[in-house]
């Protein structure tokens, strides 16, 4: 009897998404006597109602119809996993994919009990400032899972990042990575913003020091092409075009 992996894949496949998609790789290549089936599940997620005041409701809208560019962009999503999949050597056969709408952690949850699944395999998005807040509001979609998962779990976390020891380098690494993992998105940033945006795990908030490596490490990205300068009445504004 084959066993059945739940692999869940993100949109636009994110590292926290190649990072699963590897850690599932390793396990089957670490298990080759092992009859093993993938499926890979994508969630087009509701909207969500959020409330900016901590501990009010934040909850979701009524189930919308999947739109022929949602299912578009799902299939285009999944079939991008499957060839990496593909190129580090699992067989097409070994997979299949599912496309589900709601909320990510119940709908995988349910699709692992659906399809009887011997355990589910998901990435961490990681501990960016970005990432926290957005836990804060909205809770962690692994936790979630591990919460209500019958099956077991695997998360395929990042490494920890360093402790930074020059601000200036820091911050270059942290806006670069930034870009990487939102490749397909307008990024407007200033100094303060980016001092705080992405403030070493060592500090509890953004001073001058910390604004004038941020502005030195966007001034070294512009160099390197990577951004545009554009001074809005008297701010400067560095944006990825």
């Amino acid at each position: 009897m084959s066993k059945r992996i739940l692999l869940g894949i993100d949109s636009n496949t994110s590292p926290a998404t190649r990072r699963a998609i590897r850690t599932v790789t390793e396990f089957i290549e670490a298990a080759p006597l092992i009859e093993l089936r993938l499926v890979l599940i994508h969630v087009i997620a509701l909207p969500n109602i959020s409330s900016p005041s901590a501990g009010m409701y934040g909850g979701h809208l009524l189930p919308l119809s999947m739109t022929l560019e949602q299912r578009s962009l799902a299939e285009e999503v999944l079939h991008k996993a499957r060839i990496e999949l593909l190129d580090q050597g699992i067989e097409s056969a070994q997979i299949d994919t599912m496309i589900r709408v709601g909320m990510p952690a119940d709908e995988i949850v349910k699709a692992a009990k659906e399809l009887h699944a011997h355990f589910i395999v998901v990435g961490s998005r990681g501990e960016s400032m970005h990432h926290k807040l957005r836990r804060f509001f909205f809770g962690s979609t692994s936790r979630r899972i591990l919460q209500l998962a019958s099956c077991p779990v695997m998360i395929a976390t990042a490494p920890p990042m360093p402790r930074p020891t020059d601000l200036v380098t820091w911050y270059q690494q942290a806006i670069t990575t930034y870009l990487r993992e939102h490749s397909h998105t307008l990024t407007v940033l200033t100094p303060q913003e980016t001092a705080q945006k992405f403030l070493p795990p060592n500090k509890k908030s953004a001073g001058r020091k910390e604004i004038a490596a941020a502005t030195l490490a966007l001034e070294q990205l512009t160099g390197n092409g990577l951004f545009c300068r554009h001074d809005v009445k008297g701010e400067l504004r560095y944006v990825n075009d």
